[in-house]
């Protein structure tokens, strides 16, 4: 593996841990709301990972962005208790 390479593999590895983690925190939380500034000192993020995360939590039906910019669990995904998992997500628990 070259040192690309394993970058990418190293940084897409790290992504999916990141969105699992906080995949999990709304799940044992759901009313848990945060706004971006929270998310990124709670799950030690930066702005731009914070951002882009959050937006594809809330493209996959995860998440909601209120009015008050404050992201919370679903309430479809709240209610049928079922956390989407990514693709990614999906491979990394059957490899471990």
């Amino acid at each position: 593996m070259n040192g690309n390479t394993w970058l990418q593999f190293h940084a897409s590895r790290n992504s999916a841990q990141l969105v699992h983690r906080i995949r999990a925190e709304f799940r044992e939380m759901p009313c848990l709301r945060l706004t971006c500034g929270q998310a990124q000192r709670l799950f030690g993020m930066r702005p731009d990972v914070c951002e882009r995360v959050f937006a594809a939590l809330v493209e996959e039906g995860t998440l909601t962005c209120g009015p008050d910019a404050r992201y919370g669990l679903a309430p479809e995904v709240a209610w049928r208790g079922h956390m989407p998992a990514s693709a990614e997500e999906r491979r990394t628990a059957k490899a471990s």
